[in-house]
């Protein structure tokens, strides 16, 4: 009788084996692990003990910012009922003194936004780790995956047919490899959408790094603003020694100076035009339609058009723009013009006006140095001056709340919002 051995167990079918139980174990972990659910993701990075300290002490910092925020707006209700008080010396203290103190609660304001934001980039930078490490981690068991399966891929039906004892063994490992490229795909298809889930949260980094940013910048404006208005109260009081008799002269004197410079603008104005115009000159008519450009590099603007937070409005109305600038920073002409005045105070107030086509002119205020001369043009972008503002400096004036340059555009010898014009 032939001694026949008996066949081993196929060894591609144990392979196959291998392979599905190693699938039932991956696709158990996906449907049991939150990270690779993207429904459910956030769940899974929110079980991670630092991210959850992280949420605390989010959860303590936005209540300390609402605290803070309370102080910030309690002292706008103060100073919001106080502007319509009479104007005296002890008044105006006590108004610049309110606006100190919330200015120096806006700084406090903002350092806690910014611990906040830290904290946000801190966990999104966790969050990010985590999905990276996992999605590493799958990366290297689907590899190893798809390389079993490709090589139970390189035996041809026939080769598996024979190397089976039954056809119903044949048939159980071609519907298993059918079952495991579905699953495969399922499996990778979630696991693009954690990828993408990742890509989203690079996103948001980056946008809380530009926040941060922002909030920095906001911070250092603050800052400024406070000096700024510590300034004004040490300039009234130096002006006044807190007297009510020299605050109110110091009133009159100012409106009375400031009503001047509107007039002689305005009058001014008016006999150069018709100057030009009788004289045949058409230059500035030539000009009609340029647009302006902003007077030097910044941009930020301190005291709007009429702005009701303007610390002297209730002296005068701010028929300007105030402009951050150092001072003696280079001002630029916003359009090509004629120069109609060149106002060197000395100590005073100095300005340059300049006229427009249109029916427009442009004032530029508490200049440190002026660099042209009246009765002749100017060009767009050209330097005529040196910006001021600081107390006691030339051209800064009796009343200034620090260095800045202060813009006016003028339409028809009217003052208009700046910003209105400017690009």
């Amino acid at each position: 009788m032939e001694n026949r051995t008996k066949r081993p167990p196929s060894l591609k079918l144990w392979r196959v084996k291998k392979i599905m139980a190693f699938l039932l174990f991956l696709g158990l972990m996906i449907t049991s692990n939150p990270a690779f659910a993207v429904a459910q993701d956030e769940g899974a990075t929110g079980k991670d003990p630092e991210i959850q300290d992280i949420a605390q002490e989010l959860k303590q910092q936005r209540d300390a910012i609402d605290e803070i925020q309370k102080k910030v707006d309690a002292y706008e209700k103060k100073i919001q009922s106080k502007r319509n008080e009479s104007l005296t010396i002890r008044d105006q203290l006590d108004s610049l003194g309110d606006n100190i103190d919330q200015t120096k609660w806006q700084i406090e304001l903002k350092k806690e936004e910014i611990k906040e934001i830290n904290l946000k980039i801190a966990e999104t930078d966790k969050r990010i780790k985590l999905k990276q490490d996992e999605i590493s981690a799958q990366k290297e068991k689907i590899a190893e995956f798809i390389r079993l399966l490709y090589q139970t891929r390189q035996k041809s039906p026939i080769e598996i047919l024979l190397a089976n004892d039954a056809f119903s063994e044949f048939f159980d490992q071609a519907q298993y490899m059918e079952t495991i490229e579905q699953d495969l795909s399922v499996i990778l298809k979630k696991l693009k959408a954690v990828q993408k889930k990742l890509e989203s949260e690079h996103k948001e980094l980056e946008n809380q790094k530009k926040e941060l940013n922002n909030l920095k910048d906001q911070l250092t404006d603050t800052q400024v603003d406070l000096e700024e208005k510590v300034t004004v109260k040490n300039v009234i009081l130096e002006a006044t020694q807190a007297d009510e008799a020299k605050f109110q002269a110091l009133l009159l004197e100012v409106r009375a100076e400031q009503a001047q410079i509107n007039n002689d603008i305005i009058a001014l104005e008016k006999q150069l035009r018709a100057r030009l115009e009788a004289k045949g000159d058409k230059t500035l008519s030539e000009l009609s339609g340029q647009g302006f450009i902003w007077p030097v590099p910044s941009r930020h603007v301190t005291s709007g058009f009429h702005d009701p937070d303007y610390p002297f409005r209730r002296y005068f109305e701010h028929p300007a723009i105030d402009i951050r600038a150092k001072q003696g920073t280079p001002i630029n002409a916003i359009g090509s013009g004629y120069v109609a005045r060149a106002s060197d105070a000395g100590l005073g107030y100095s300005y340059i006006s300049i006229i427009h086509a249109d029916g427009l002119s442009s004032v530029y205020g508490h200049v440190s140095c002026i660099l042209v001369q009246e009765d002749e043009y100017v060009v767009q972008g050209q330097v005529v001056g040196c910006s001021g503002g600081t107390p006691g400096t030339p051209g800064a004036g009796r009343l200034t709340t620090g260095p800045h340059l202060h813009l006016e555009i003028r339409l028809n010898g009217i003052p208009v919002n700046p910003l209105n014009y400017l690009p």
